[in-house]
């Protein structure tokens, strides 16, 4: 046998031996990336699936204020005599762990006995629960208060600090969910606003992520932050404050989807990490949840 023949038969060989493991690292890496977006898609399903749980704690939540709230109604515009108000507020908070505080506040001189100003306050500290005459300040400049007054029905307002030192107050940054009070004659007369605690809110919904990095952040109606891993950035930040449109304009369409009540999901980088976030509103309170998690 010739020495061509030898190396034909030696080349072949080689050859389908070169090309039989190219087609094994090709099934590999075919493999992989089939398990790789296997993962991909059992991550975001999770990931959907702990956000729907997330939006529906707080559903539950916000629906037990709603709900405590709506039932004292009846009974406060049919009793309305300072000791029952005190007595409204305090039942309120006794009855629902998850509720801070309770207010039943009137329009200027409705008792003309008492002044100008009446509310009836209670609120949880601690294992206790305290229930005043409030002293003498403008509630009626306040949201809470204002809100429901002018637009004749019930609205949730964004989380704000209620702290005022020297009084009965709480310590915590608190939300209210706030119903205009009307007599027989549908004269308005006043207001009833029941307050959740936000650091309680935070607890309930977020507690134990199951994907490794991941977090939940909650936005108001302007986009400021009511639940988010920053303490610092609660409440008097937005989800566009410090944010150059023209370095960061995934952020801000996130913020933008967000405020409008949007549904879905995008890929937003944040300080210089790539995050997936799916997002979804919280209609009844007008905010809207997040969450993100690092690709």
């Amino acid at each position: 046998m010739s020495v061509f023949p030898i190396r034909r038969i030696i080349s072949g060989k080689l050859f389908l031996r070169i090309a039989a493991v190219v087609i094994l690292l090709l099934f590999i890496a075919l493999g992989l990336l089939w398990l790789r977006g296997r993962a991909k898609d059992r991550v975001m399903t999770d990931a959907r699936i702990q956000l729907d749980s997330m939006s529906l704690r707080i559903t539950n939540y916000l629906d037990i204020v709603e709900s405590a709230t709506h039932d004292m109604v009846p009974t406060v515009v049919s009793n309305m005599n300072p000791d029952s108000l005190l007595a409204y507020t305090r039942r309120v908070v006794e009855s629902h762990p998850d509720i801070n505080g309770c207010s039943i506040t009137t329009e200027p001189g409705y008792f003309e006995t008492l002044g100008r100003n009446f509310s009836a306050y209670s609120v949880r500290e601690g294992d206790s629960i305290s229930t005043v005459l409030e002293g003498e300040y403008d509630y009626y400049s306040k949201e809470w208060y204002r809100y429901p007054s002018e637009k004749g029905s019930p609205v949730w307002v964004d989380p704000y600090d209620d702290f005022n030192a020297g009084t009965l107050s709480s310590t915590d940054m608190i939300a209210s969910y706030s119903v205009p009070l009307y007599d027989r004659l549908h004269r308005f007369i006043g207001v009833i606003s029941t307050d959740i605690s936000l650091p309680k809110l935070s607890q309930a919904v977020t507690g134990q992520m199951p994907i490794p990095g991941s977090y939940c952040m909650v936005t108001g109606k302007n986009g400021n932050f009511l639940i988010y891993p920053d303490k610092d950035r609660l409440i008097y930040h937005t989800i566009f404050d410090g944010v150059n449109p023209r370095l960061q304009p995934d952020i801000i369409r996130l913020g933008e989807a967000m405020v409008s009540g949007k549904e879905g999901q995008m890929t937003v980088d944040f300080d210089g990490v790539q995050c997936m976030v799916f997002y979804q509103p919280l209609s009844q309170a007008g905010w809207s949840i997040a969450l993100v998690c690092p690709e």
